[in-house]
């Protein structure tokens, strides 16, 4: 196990990472804080104004290892996050020699705890399952689709302004994507958005406009007729609060494009929205954490377009904000109206497990 899933995994329970500190954890000051002194795994602080710089490692079995950890632990008492800070190493108990570790910290003021590698395994887990489920009712795993933004919905809603139809047939509904190499793959993608927010609906061969639907063909960009590029034309702010009172209105039921939306925010609480990969070298270990999330199975490509479609459709809504890092991954952060979406869809869950769990003892 890598050392970056133990930092996640510790941090992500901070009971059991307090319990082998034997440090009152009152916050999290940082991860992966860059110093002139190099790079702290994390620091930590207590209800006392006392702050703890944590060096963790796996095992120190070889002394490249050791010589490494002992001298980046000496460069961090140059940094103090509080007037009272102490700086300790966390190691790996499955670590062959433990007295030259504790023998350094004992010399140099250094506090040496120490964690089972085994354990943290059986931890990461557990803690990837727990982050995985929402509030006691199991949704469906996401799905990656090739739309990478809310916008192309325009382009199979507009066949029912252009027919100044309700109800097209398959030849109708597809005309748009006739020219495509890809035409029947292509159709099937928007067509599975559009079922996935009730803006249609599906009678064998017949495609039935919705009340939903109707809102959203009225209030297309008046200038999409002008365009060749019918994908390239924003969402109307009418559009977008349409989409949003779908996004929200509790029907989740074969609705995959709205339960990526949701997973996403999910993962952005999980992550801390630190890692939004900007290309297909993601690191292994997030993409664990984002496979074992997700219960997918994922390379690093379906990975990467998944997370920034998904990014695409919230930034679309006003849900989140991305800032571009200069790094490898960018920051996302949600916006006011992205709290409270994520709110609302962690009531209507919790109102659904409830009612699924209502019990009638009261009445025997």
């Amino acid at each position: 196990m890598v050392e970056s899933l133990v930092q996640w995994t510790l941090l992500n329970n901070t009971n059991y990472l307090a319990e082998i500190l034997d440090f009152d954890i009152h916050k999290v000051i940082g991860k992966e804080i860059t110093t002139e002194w190099g790079r702290i795994d994390f620091a930590l602080s207590n209800s006392k104004n006392e702050s703890l710089v944590v060096e963790l490692e796996t095992t120190l079995d070889s002394k490249s290892k050791l010589d490494y950890c002992f001298n980046q632990t000496l460069n961090y008492k140059n940094v103090k996050f509080f007037e009272n800070t102490n700086y300790c190493i966390l190691f790996a108990k499955e670590t062959k020699n433990h007295k030259i570790i504790e023998e350094f910290g004992k010399s140099n003021g250094i506090l040496i705890q120490s964690y089972s590698l085994e354990y943290a395994k059986k931890l990461y887990a557990d803690t990837v399952k727990r982050l995985s489920l929402n509030v006691g009712l199991a949704l469906p795993s996401p799905k990656n689709y090739t739309i990478c933004y809310l916008r192309w919905l325009n382009k199979i809603m507009k066949t029912f302004g252009d027919f100044n139809k309700e109800i097209l047939n398959k030849n109708e509904i597809s005309k748009p994507f006739i020219s495509s190499k890809n035409s029947a793959t292509n159709f099937n993608c928007y067509e599975r958005i559009g079922l996935d927010f009730e803006l249609f609906e599906k009678n064998k061969e017949n495609y039935i406009l919705t009340e939903y639907g109707k809102i959203f063909v009225s209030n297309i960009n008046p200038f999409i007729n002008t365009v060749e590029n019918v994908s390239s034309i924003e969402l109307t702010n009418e559009q977008k609060r349409l989409l949003l009172k779908i996004l929200t209105n509790g029907n989740w039921e074969n609705k995959v494009h709205k339960v990526n939306i949701y997973w996403f925010l999910r993962f952005i609480e999980i992550t801390n929205g630190n890692w939004l990969p900007k290309n297909y070298n993601i690191d292994a270990d997030k993409l664990e954490i984002a496979r074992g999330l997700f219960n997918v199975s994922y390379k690093g490509r379906t990975m990467y377009e998944f997370l920034n479609w998904c990014c695409n459709y919230c930034m679309e809504l006003g849900l989140v904000e991305v800032i571009n890092t200069g790094l490898n991954y960018n920051q996302v952060v949600l916006t006011p109206l992205g709290i409270e979406i994520n709110n609302i869809f962690s009531i209507d869950l919790s109102l659904k497990k409830y009612r699924m769990n209502l019990s009638f003892k009261f009445l025997e």
